[in-house]
């Protein structure tokens, strides 16, 4: 999961293209996985965080 999750945050391939290098059948498969491990959608992983608006 941990390398799914540099994947995600490194390169641009499709999560199903990151999901079978690790190992998993798809992207759903990797999905549920991902949710379930780290509470968060690996496309949600992926997208910058928004910044905080200033006060």
């Amino acid at each position: 999961m941990a390398l799914a999750s540099d994947l995600l945050r490194e390169t641009d391939q499709t999560v199903d293209t990151i999901a079978r290098k690790v190992g998993y059948a798809n992207a759903f498969a990797l999905s549920v996985a991902f949710k379930r491990l780290r509470g968060t959608r690996p496309s949600d992983h992926r997208s910058p965080k928004p910044a905080r608006p200033s006060r």
